[in-house]
């Protein structure tokens, strides 16, 4: 069975922090996302993108690891 974990980390702006993405968002490095905060919008690049892959037995357990900073 797979089992997949996803944390976002924002370095900076309003939406600075470490988050869980329960499911993932499929992204690659160098894309954006606008995040809208008490209706401002903040645009952030993904700037590392890491997956790591653990076998243990018939369980595979999948990270994946996003980190973004704020666009100009």
């Amino acid at each position: 069975m797979i089992k997949k974990t996803t944390t976002a980390t924002f370095k900076d702006g309003s939406y600075a922090g470490e988050y869980d993405w329960q499911g993932g968002i499929p992204l690659s490095s160098g894309e954006s996302i606008e995040v809208t905060l008490n209706d401002e919008k903040i645009i952030y690049r993904l700037v590392d993108k890491r997956t790591s892959l653990e076998v243990s037995g018939d369980d595979q357990v999948v990270n994946t690891s996003y980190l973004f900073e704020q666009s100009v």
